[in-house]
C-alpha cells in the first residue's frame, strides 16, 4: 500500500463517501469527482488529511481550469479540453 494516495470524496447524509480508488496523483483523482461538491482528499500513512497548498493548486487547475501560475482562467479551448479529458476514461 502506498504511503500517500488520493481519492475523490463528497458527503452524503452527513457521511464522507468516496470513489474507493487509490489515485497516485491529485489530477487522476479529479477524474472521479463526478458529483457537485466533490473534492480530493489525501491519505498519508493511513491518515486522512486536507490537501496542502501545492496539491490544492493542482486540484483547482484540474477541476476548474484555473491557471495557478498566472492567477487567471486558461483560455476557453484549454479549459474545455481539460474538462472532457477527465471523462474520457468513462466511455465504454
Amino acid at each position: 500500500m502506498p504511503s500517500l494516495y488520493y481519492f475523490a470524496g463528497w458527503t452524503d447524509s452527513h457521511s464522507l463517501v468516496g470513489c474507493n480508488h487509490r489515485h497516485e496523483t491529485v489530477v487522476s483523482a479529479v477524474a472521479c469527482c463526478t458529483s457537485a461538491g466533490a473534492y480530493v482528499v489525501a491519505v498519508e500513512d493511513g491518515e486522512l488529511r486536507e490537501l496542502n497548498e501545492k496539491e490544492d493548486l493542482q486540484f483547482r487547475h484540474a477541476m476548474y481550469g484555473w491557471d495557478t501560475g498566472n492567477g487567471r482562467f486558461l483560455t476557453t479551448i484549454l479549459a474545455v479540453l481539460a474538462y472532457f479529458s477527465r471523462f474520457a476514461g468513462l466511455q465504454s
